[in-house]
């Protein structure tokens, strides 16, 4: 791949910001960083992004569909279609996200997932696939939300190894409920195979999620959202997040799942390094107003700019991580940049090469417009989005 340079008027990843940075691209990597002047003239194979914000690339660690295709159609074309308008907005790695089903459509979602991440093609067309996460089915029917309660079962180790046999390899993260009965083994299993257990779904106690922390739980997912809640004496699911270091917590910024000041609350108690935006997106994301579709066995429509069952329970978000990035401006670009990136690469033990903008690191990249919206997204330093009116590079 040809060397290419990108001028731009600011950047900014979780270390810090600054301005009129050029960053070099070369084989699918950043080598180099260089200060640019008003006698700095583009070149050839540059990227002119002088009135642009460079970020790196947003990772969406649970995303459940988007531009009417969805996860749990199992196919590498619905993947692709979902990779696509990620890219959209500005994320270049994400986690194909199930939902409680049965075991064999499950296994299915996973199992495509699990070829696309392997496949010398991800990431070409749009947002690469890092991995699989696996909502349900060990959940507690008290707290299921949207998810198929006939679909719901008790935690078992043994058989999800059986279900899932080799691709269990490409699941890095399930969310459980800890109280039911297998929960916390299922728990220690994950840990063992470097998969990521986050709490979500639940009813758990307090007490009930100390157990979980000391038997290796580590994430909370759509914090705030189908799960106990905080009280005075009972801290549940939500102070145990709020008083543990170990747990970092995802969050849905859409200022309708989680009330705006709850979301900064959570950040003040965890900081920016502790929390997770993610966007919960389903099929509606991108989708005209009245557009209905289904998750598993239960009717969805976009109504009023959220998506709900017709009891009016939330049911995912239409939320895109380009959104929230905005939602998030009352904290710092780099503050935003870990909530974004930064953070769930190292959540997903790719802190080593995604998420900052440093030499060495994959040029996994997003340029905003002044007024936030996204210009061009890159993977492995190939333009995979550009907005019209931009001259893709790459």
């Amino acid at each position: 791949m040809k060397r290419v340079r990108i001028l731009a008027g600011r950047v900014a990843d979780a270390l810090g910001e600054g301005k009129r940075v050029a960053v070099e691209i070369e084989d699918g990597k950043m080598v180099g960083r260089s200060a640019w002047n008003d006698a700095t003239k583009p070149e050839p194979n540059d990227i002119d992004a002088r009135d642009a914000l460079l970020l790196p690339g947003f990772i969406d660690i649970h995303i459940h569909g988007g531009a009417g295709r969805y996860v749990m159609e199992g196919t590498r074309d619905a993947l692709d279609a979902i990779a696509a308008h990620l890219a959209q907005h500005g994320v270049t790695g994400f986690l194909t996200t199930t939902i409680t089903a049965p075991w064999e459509e499950q296994a299915q979602a996973v199992a495509v997932g699990a070829q696309a991440m392997r496949s010398e093609e991800n990431g070409a067309q749009g947002a690469a696939v890092l991995g699989v996460h696996l909502e349900g089915p060990y959940i507690n029917p008290k707290k299921k939300g949207a998810q198929p309660e006939q679909y719901v079962l008790l935690p078992d180790a043994t058989d999800l190894a059986r279900q899932l046999g080799d691709n269990l390899s490409a699941v890095k993260v399930m969310t459980l409920a800890p109280e039911m009965e297998g929960g916390l083994d299922l728990i220690r299993f994950l840990t063992r195979h470097g998969i990521i257990p986050s709490i979500g779904h639940t009813d758990a106690s307090y007490a009930e999620m100390r157990a979980a922390i000391d038997a290796g739980a580590r994430h909370v997912t759509h914090c705030f959202n189908a799960m106990r809640p905080m009280e005075g004496r009972e801290p549940g699911v939500v102070g145990a997040t709020l008083a543990h270091p170990e747990l970092t917590a995802e969050l849905i910024w859409d200022n309708i799942h989680v009330h705006p000041a709850s979301c900064r609350a959570l950040i003040a108690s965890k900081g920016a390094e502790g929390v997770i935006l993610i966007s919960d997106g389903i099929p509606g994301a991108g989708m005209e107003e009245g557009y209905r579709f289904t998750l598993g066995d239960l009717p969805v429509s976009v109504q009023n700019g959220s998506a709900r069952l017709p009891d009016g329970t939330l049911a995912g978000s239409l939320l895109t991580l380009d959104t929230a990035f905005r939602n998030a401006s009352a904290y710092t670009l780099p503050q935003r940049a870990a909530l974004t990136s930064r953070n769930a690469a190292i959540s997903l033990s790719l802190g080593h090469r995604k998420g900052l903008l440093q030499p060495g690191f994959d040029a996994d990249l997003v340029l905003l417009n002044p007024e936030g919206t996204v210009r061009q997204t890159l993977v492995a330093g190939k333009s995979v989005f550009s907005a019209a009116g931009v001259q893709a590079s790459g």
